[in-house]
């Protein structure tokens, strides 16, 4: 993370209740960290989904503002979105094979 986005994010981490210098850089060094596990898993041949999933699992805090693609944040229900989709790839592959 360089410097300019780290300033801009540790200005909106301080503005929220109950935070502190000490709070706030042990967060900034949480999304440092998952920015660079993010990286090497990437180098490692997984996708960016699969690198974000595993992060999620492993407990790797996401930034203010990110959001889960697949899943709504704090649960592993999937979004209707990718129901949807789901169900109209299946339905086209089931009318591609009969």
């Amino acid at each position: 993370m360089n410097e300019h986005k780290r300033n801009a994010l540790r200005e909106v981490l301080l503005q929220y209740p109950g935070a502190t210098e000490e709070l706030v850089e042990q967060q900034l060094y949480a999304y440092e960290e998952r920015e660079n596990q993010k990286s090497a898993l990437i180098e490692r041949g997984f996708s960016n989904a699969l690198a974000e999933a595993w992060l999620d699992r492993s407990g790797f805090p996401r930034p203010p503002g990110w959001h889960s693609v697949f899943f709504y944040p704090g649960s592993m229900r999937p979004r209707n979105s990718v129901v949807f989709w789901f169900c109209v790839i299946g339905i086209g592959i089931w009318l591609f094979v009969k």
